[in-house]
């Protein structure tokens, strides 16, 4: 027994030397691996910095570096040769040093760092020679540029659209006439514009706004860009959505509707384009057959309505 025995206990300690053995090679082993990442990590932050030290899209100043992240695909890169002591964050878009201005990260040429200033309009910008949307140069008159209502701006020479596109080029008498029900109308000395489309023959001294895509001037009733024939500009009342009525006739998107009686014509859903007047009901300019309008629900809201049927609320 006392033989067996002892060859158990040699048998353990055979067995604790070469597993304490084994777990030192793999101390060591590890110690090497955290030695040799302790190592790269400075190495690599010195040329790239992880993305995610940035807790937003823009402009990122780390120690002797500056870097911009993109918002999509929210990649960051180094911005060369940017001078970190006079660098500042003008917006998520625009920053400077003292020798560059920087659009997204990237040189905006031509513009003079040291006069270079925000507007008060996304993506606008001026030093003083030019004036920017976002890096095109939209405007080389900044002294007398002035933004406007509607997205327009407007210098000495031209207005401009949103995207630099010139709508006129009489700033000088250049007026909103409305901006409203997505119908944007203005005027100059010469040409009345709906929505940037000019209004052959309108006359801009005395145009005027009824009311939606609805406008009229001393000779002629406007729909959005087009004249409405005989219609009776003392009398006409623009209603709902694209509806209008005189003295004798309903209109829809300016043109007449077949047989409507003017006096009793109403908008029922400008929505679905549903009118009546006292004995007949409208799909746009189209009567509905078999719609009679003294059956009709009172007090009930249309749900509904086609060139065939027309339904109610419950």
């Amino acid at each position: 027994m006392s033989g067996g025995r002892s060859r158990r206990e040699s048998l353990v300690r055979s067995l604790s030397r070469a597993f304490g053995c084994y777990r030192h090679r793999v101390r060591k082993l590890m110690a090497a691996i955290c030695l040799a990442v302790v190592a790269l990590v400075p190495a690599c932050s010195k040329n790239r910095e992880p993305n995610s030290l940035f807790d937003a899209a823009g402009y990122h100043v780390r120690g002797d570096t500056v870097y911009y992240l993109h918002a999509f695909p929210g990649e960051a890169f180094e911005i060369v040769g940017a001078d970190v002591a006079s660098f500042e964050v003008l917006d998520g878009t625009y920053a400077r040093d003292v020798s560059t201005v920087y659009i997204d990260g990237r040189p905006l040429e031509g513009a003079d760092p040291a006069s270079f200033e925000l507007l008060d309009r996304p993506n606008f910008a001026k030093d003083a020679k030019h004036v920017f949307q976002r890096d095109q140069q939209v405007s080389d008159d900044p002294a007398h540029f002035e933004l406007l209502d509607a997205d327009l701006a407007k210098d000495g020479a031209h207005v401009y659209w949103s995207d630099g596109t010139v709508l006129s080029d009489d700033p000088e008498h250049f007026v909103i006439v409305s901006h409203l029900d997505h119908y944007l109308f203005t005027r100059d000395d010469e040409t009345v514009h709906v929505n940037g489309v000019p209004i052959a023959g309108a006359i801009p001294a005395s145009f005027r706004v009824l009311g939606g895509a609805y406008a009229l001037d001393d000779h002629a009733v406007y729909y959005f860009a087009d004249p409405i024939p005989d219609a009776d500009g003392a009398s006409l009342e623009a209603l709902a959505g694209p509806y209008a009525r005189d003295a004798t006739r309903a209109y829809w998107m300016g043109k007449p509707i077949p047989g409507a009686d003017a006096d009793t014509f109403a908008v029922l859903n400008a929505n679905f384009e549903c009118t009546a007047d006292a004995v007949h009901a409208y799909y746009q300019d189209t009567e509905i057959a078999d719609a009679h309008p003294k059956s009709f629900p009172p007090g009930k809201a249309v749900t509904q309505c086609s060139a065939t049927s027309i339904t109610f609320a419950e």
